[in-house]
């Protein structure tokens, strides 16, 4: 049902672009805008169809026309990631990791994705802290960003930790996350892990 609709909303669109007098460019570009936001409708429904009925390589190679038809979005490589490396393809999944950077270099939700998968799923704190690093240094927000305290405390990185926890403070001093760890690390107690409210568990595909 969800395809049907989809195809015949893309259909109908189409057919209102129609039109015998020549478009202007700037009627050109909005046409191709709509198209595009037609066509990424879509194949967003097919992916959502394939993956709730466990098809899971056509939901992937839904995500593929996602990708491209907006190079720029990083949701739907980290979608297909998700779906792959979940299924034991990580070598398939790094590929779109990969390619999620090459597209969007500055995009602090791709750094933070791969740091987020290393973190958690992997254990692999020396490998997330890079990535989680350059996630907060393009501009991650609270309270993601977290994330990058709690790495470099479960790597020893303690100054470093310490330093980073005084400038959340510093920046937003109701910062209560920041306040507790500031406060355990000058104690010289051990580093804490992420807790309630805080990102404990790898976000799930959408």
């Amino acid at each position: 049902m969800i395809r049907m609709l989809s195809v015949l909303a893309l259909i109908c669109g189409l057919a209102g672009m129609a039109r015998a007098a020549p478009l202007t460019a700037e009627e050109a570009r909005a046409a191709s805008d709509r198209a595009v936001q037609l066509l990424w409708t879509v194949n967003q429904s097919f992916s959502d169809e394939y993956f709730h009925s466990g098809d899971w390589e056509k939901a992937v190679a839904a995500l593929d026309r996602l990708i491209a038809l907006r190079p720029d979005e990083v949701e739907p490589y980290a979608n297909a990631a998700w779906l792959l490396w979940s299924t034991d393809k990580v070598d398939r999944a790094m590929e779109y990791y990969t390619r999620m950077l090459v597209n969007n270099p500055t995009d602090p939700e791709g750094y933070f994705t791969i740091g987020n998968y290393y973190y958690f799923t992997r254990r692999d704190y020396a490998a997330a802290l890079p990535y989680l690093e350059k996630a907060v240094g393009f501009g991650l927000k609270s309270p993601e960003r977290h994330l990058y305290g709690h790495c470099l405390e479960r790597l020893g990185h303690t100054a470093e930790a310490l330093a980073f926890w005084q400038k959340l403070l510093a920046d937003d001093p109701q910062n209560a996350v920041a306040m507790r760890q500031i406060e355990k690390l000058t104690q010289k107690e051990e580093p804490a892990a992420p807790e309630n409210g805080e990102t404990e568990e790898p976000p799930a595909a959408g």
